[in-house]
């Protein structure tokens, strides 16, 4: 089943775009990228560039804005450059919970998916993108595995370990 979701763009704001704009200041102190952004959940003209630098390092099409080829592209330099993450949020409103949806909450669904065919306790979910019922419950079941908090949320510890399990760390 093939989704389409709006990309992460001018305007956007939370967690996602909090922890995209962390993994670009990794790039940029590795000399992938030039422009450093302020870590603050908003996306705006200076995480936009640097998501057009990324975009052109990765030779994908330039258009400032992550989508689901751009998002997978980062996650995927993280594992490539073996980054491992433990990026704070900038605020505590910064979680995907139930009734969360869009591109974050898919990648997430995708990640979680991913280990669950590694750890058979975990079971996959949908991919819709909607963090309902079977989210949550996959949600605590990582929780619950992997020592965390129990909370069905996708907060700072939980998306840094969903992160880090997905990229073999």
């Amino acid at each position: 089943m093939n989704h389409t979701f709006t990309p992460l763009t001018i305007g956007s704001t939370g967690i996602g775009v909090n922890k995209m704009q962390a993994y670009l200041n990794m790039f940029q102190e590795r000399g992938l990228i030039t422009t450093k952004v302020n870590q603050d959940g908003d996306f705006g003209a200076i995480t936009a560039n640097a998501v057009r630098e990324f975009q052109a390092y990765s030779r994908l099409p330039i258009n400032g804005k992550i989508d689901d080829a751009t998002w997978s592209a980062i996650v995927n330099k993280l594992r490539e450059l073996r980054i491992i993450t433990n990026i704070p949020v900038a605020s505590r409103s910064f979680f995907l919970a139930k009734g969360s949806q869009g591109l974050e909450v898919f990648k997430m669904q995708e990640y979680l998916n991913e280990i669950a065919t590694k750890n058979s306790c975990l079971r996959p979910v949908p991919m819709d993108g909607m963090f309902g019922e079977q989210t949550a419950t996959t949600v605590s079941m990582f929780q619950y595995l992997y020592d965390l908090t129990i909370d069905a949320t996708i907060g700072k510890a939980t998306w840094d370990a969903i992160i880090n399990t997905r990229n073999g760390f």
